[in-house]
């Protein structure tokens, strides 16, 4: 039994593709992008992720943690920066596999067409 249903897994599934492709062109943006992104992204999560998990109550915790240290973070430190999108990535790629039991899916290649 799963706790997310498909239509909210593809939901996640979108917010994941958001985050990395965030991650990957960071670096070009300027402070006020990157500041508009961190804040847009952090407010995603705090909107899309489930007020409660059923099966991964601290993963859900740990990505309040890391929106929050994201939607605060120095927009001059661009290596922070990456570092929190491409985390907090990896954290919603594994609490979406905890609460739904689908396989968990490495980044596509930077040369597909989705990015």
């Amino acid at each position: 039994m799963t706790a997310i249903d498909i239509t909210r897994r593809d939901e996640l599934a979108e917010l994941v593709r958001e985050l990395r492709v965030a991650a990957r062109t960071v670096r070009a943006e300027t402070i006020e992008e990157r500041r508009e992104t961190c804040e847009w992204l952090a407010a995603a999560l705090r909107d899309r992720l489930e007020p409660h998990a059923t099966l991964d109550e601290p993963g859900l915790e740990a990505l309040v943690v890391w929106a929050d240290a994201l939607a605060t973070a120095d927009m001059l430190d661009v290596d922070l920066l990456q570092e929190l999108l491409y985390g907090i990535d990896a954290l919603v790629r594994v609490h979406v596999w905890r609460e739904t039991g689908f396989p968990l899916q490495p980044p596509e290649a930077r040369g597909g067409a989705d990015l």
